[in-house]
């Protein structure tokens, strides 16, 4: 199933016709966020064999593919003009696997229904998009964005797996949304964090400007509605439905907006968690020799996994080791 599924997603890629059905295929199992570390390898093979090509250039070929896909198939939906014209815009200030996936479109049945394009940030990358309502958006490691090709008259909506940034254009006519797993966030046009990963236990959002509606999803159906303010972070456990409010260092939250990676005493699991995002590796441990760790290092823009794993070698008292994309690490052994 799962060769099938990157089959097809190399031969939309190549340009090669595939059926509508084979279209939903391909964005349903996309769509699974365990699906997100194939979809990561995938791509990051193809940017191996392509790491010598501009990402513009490579774009572009892509997008002349999609055109002569849209001449063939004239009377299916498909991006408009447009849209291509938009893509061009801002196609050089995405990297290449993000700007491979968000090519991707979402085919509907005859009806006319919204179209979506996806983002893809593979974890050790970082991204922005600007959608067409001028809202620009941050995307950290290992983030889909969901969005529509063009907005509506209706609310706009996003779709957000892992961890973004946003500076949302105001319209007090079209409230600006992000949906996560348990948890929506409501807006007119403000500036905000969302960090909201699937395999996180919470979800993250914290205010900088502006207002905002924190809509919690309950069991009985009803939302439960927070309304925040500028400096207010809210944790949200979507386990016990728990939630903490605190207020939060500007650096700690959007440091890595600018290639800044911040650690605020940080358990050692969300520290490794961090840390296979931001540098695309694996960190093999025995998190029950580490259960009481506690880390505080901020790293400035460039600095390499290697000083990293230096800080935390004397900070911790710990022996590491560096594989690849693997890492080791052990308590140091006491002397005798």
């Amino acid at each position: 199933m799962i060769e099938k599924v990157l089959s097809l997603l190399e031969r939309f890629i190549a340009n090669e016709r595939l059926s509508v059905q084979e279209l939903k295929q391909l964005r349903k199992w996309m769509e699974n966020s365990e699906n997100m570390t194939l979809v990561n390898k995938w791509m990051e093979s193809h940017w191996e064999k392509a790491h010598e090509i501009e990402s513009k250039v490579v774009f572009e070929e892509i997008l002349k593919k999609i055109d002569r896909q849209s001449f063939l198939r004239k009377n299916e939906p498909f991006l408009n003009s447009k849209w291509v014209k938009y893509f061009q815009r801002v196609a050089a200030i995405l990297i290449l696997p993000v700007i491979i996936v968000s090519s991707f479109y979402y085919l509907s049945t005859q009806t006319l229904k919204v179209q979506y394009s996806e983002a893809i940030v593979p974890n050790g990358q970082k991204s922005e998009i600007i959608l067409p309502d001028s809202t620009h958006i941050w995307l950290n490691s290992g983030t889909r964005l969901r969005y529509p090709v063009a907005f509506g008259k209706g609310n706009r909506e996003v779709f957000l797996y892992g961890e973004a940034y946003f500076e949302v254009s105001k319209n007090k006519h079209q409230p600006f949304i992000v949906n996560t797993s348990k948890l929506a966030v409501k807006v007119l046009g403000t500036k905000f964090n969302v960090k909201a990963y699937p395999d996180d236990k919470t979800i993250e959002t914290a205010l900088l400007e502006g207002k905002i509606n924190l809509m919690i999803q309950s069991v009985s159906g009803k939302n439960k509605v927070l309304e925040m303010t500028p400096g207010e972070m809210i944790n949200y456990s979507a386990k016990d439905s728990s939630i903490a409010k605190s207020g939060f260092i500007k650096d700690d939250v959007i440091g890595w907006k600018n290639n800044r990676l911040v650690f605020r005493d940080d358990t050692f699991n969300n520290l490794t968690k961090k840390i296979e995002r931001w540098y695309n590796v694996e960190i093999i441990y025995d998190k029950t020799l580490f259960e009481d760790q506690r880390l505080t290092v901020e790293l400035l823009e460039g600095e390499s996994i290697e000083r990293l794993f230096q800080i935390i070698e004397k900070a911790i008292n710990v022996d590491y080791r560096i594989d690849k994309q693997k890492i080791y690490i052990n308590p140091k052994m006491k002397n005798k």
